[in-house]
């Protein structure tokens, strides 16, 4: 463990186990690899562990040219702060930290993306929602890992 670079180290190493459970997953033996989980697991601890000084430097990109550069989609229900990725980050952390997640499944019953969704403080209903695919949050916890390398 490199001490001195923690969040860069911690990223690249959730970056190396989701390509082992990957790999593991696509070998096809039922029950030893669970992808979907280790994503998830991956997704909480990029966004919550790096903590706040680390999470300002996130930079304020316009959602627009996150599409532009070829970042997937998002289907989203209601307003992101700020409509850039510092914003989706914050619902994306808040959603998944206070397990604010619900499993979509495709016709067969397999995982085929997550609805996560955010409740402000002191509040009761949902002011923000996105439907991401497995595919999305995968290309997503990706980028959080590169952005967490380059940290310093």
């Amino acid at each position: 463990m490199d001490y001195e670079n923690l969040v860069s180290d911690f990223a690249q190493r959730t970056k190396a186990n989701l390509e082992l459970v990957d790999r593991e997953a696509r070998r096809g033996k039922p029950g030893t690899a669970f992808e979907v989980t280790q994503l998830v697991n991956s997704m909480l601890g990029l966004l919550v562990f790096p903590q706040q000084r680390w999470f300002d430097r996130i930079p304020k990109t316009p959602m627009s040219e996150l599409i532009d550069a070829g970042w997937p989609s998002i289907t989203v229900y209601g307003e992101v702060p700020g409509n850039d990725l510092r914003g989706l980050s914050r619902y994306l952390r808040n959603g998944i930290t206070h397990f604010n997640i619900r499993f979509l499944t495709d016709d067969s019953g397999q995982i085929s993306g997550l609805a996560i969704w955010n409740i402000p403080r002191n509040g009761i209903r949902r002011n923000w929602e996105a439907n991401l695919s497995v595919v999305s949050l995968r290309f997503i916890a990706l980028e959080f890992i590169r952005l967490l390398s380059d940290q310093k």
